[in-house]
């Protein structure tokens, strides 16, 4: 029986792990709210590789939307193994302009939505034999996770650092049968604000913030989750792929 993956989120990053997963072997559960052309894209790349995709439009606000997902996973696939939690909500807010609404939107988007759905996956990961019984993979930001936040993207952060609470807290409770790990990320891909891709002075911006000098490659973060996946003794931890960023400065 094909291995099962539930992740959330595959307009840019999580579509590359998406595919990886399907060259991988796993059948998907795709969780989404707007990248419909994204997801037809990945059930064409999983039938030429005899594999499955099952889509669920969601929204991450909101629970009611993707809470019986895992059982719907479940009664299809008869198993779950893998959950990737990648999608997250990224804009500016200063903490003047922050309210109780964009306090309660980053949080339920990012660390509600990654908690209940690890609790309800949790359940059908424990029914596999094998050890370890299943894999939670958290996507944050390196920002947080060394306590260097930048400026004005206050919700946003709030909500990540919560995230890697969270991981460490999960990796506790669900020892030692699943492992609960994160990889957090520097730049990556020109930023998404305000809906649109902003490349404007992407190059400088990675040029000047990045010790390398250059943007995290897509291929190390695939090679990070092909880690998380095949190490059985590496839980509650958090790998940074920042570039080197931590050592230059703040973000944006």
């Amino acid at each position: 029986m094909s291995k099962v993956a539930v992740i959330t989120g595959v307009r840019r990053i999580g579509f590359y792990i998406a595919q990886y997963l399907l060259g991988q072997g796993y059948n998907l559960a795709v969780l989404y709210k707007s990248s419909k052309d994204r997801v037809e894209d990945l059930k064409l790349y999983a039938e030429r590789l005899g594999k499955k995709v099952l889509p669920f439009e969601v929204d991450l606000t909101k629970p009611e939307t993707y809470k019986e997902i895992p059982e719907k996973v479940y009664e299809t696939f008869g198993r779950i193994d893998v959950l990737l939690n990648v999608a997250s909500p990224f804009g500016r807010k200063t903490v003047w302009e922050t309210t109780e609404e964009d306090l309660r939107f980053y949080f339920s988007a990012i660390v509600e939505s990654s908690f209940l759905l690890s609790q309800k996956c949790a359940e059908y990961m424990l029914l596999n034999g094998e050890t370890p019984k299943g894999r939670i993979i958290n996507f944050g930001d390196w920002a947080t996770v060394i306590g260097n936040p930048y400026k004005n993207f206050v919700p946003y952060l709030v909500a990540k650092g919560c995230l890697d609470t969270l991981t460490k807290v999960l990796a506790v409770e669900f020892a030692p049968h699943i492992l609960v790990n994160e990889i957090a990320l520097g730049p990556v891909l020109p930023p998404m604000l305000e809906g649109k891709e902003r490349t404007e002075q992407w190059s400088k911006y990675v040029s000047e913030k990045t010790l390398l000098e250059r943007p995290v490659g897509v291929e190390d973060i695939l090679s990070a989750v092909d880690f998380l996946l095949k190490a059985k003794t590496l839980t509650g931890e958090i790998i940074i792929l920042d570039s080197g960023q931590r050592f230059v400065g703040k973000g944006y």
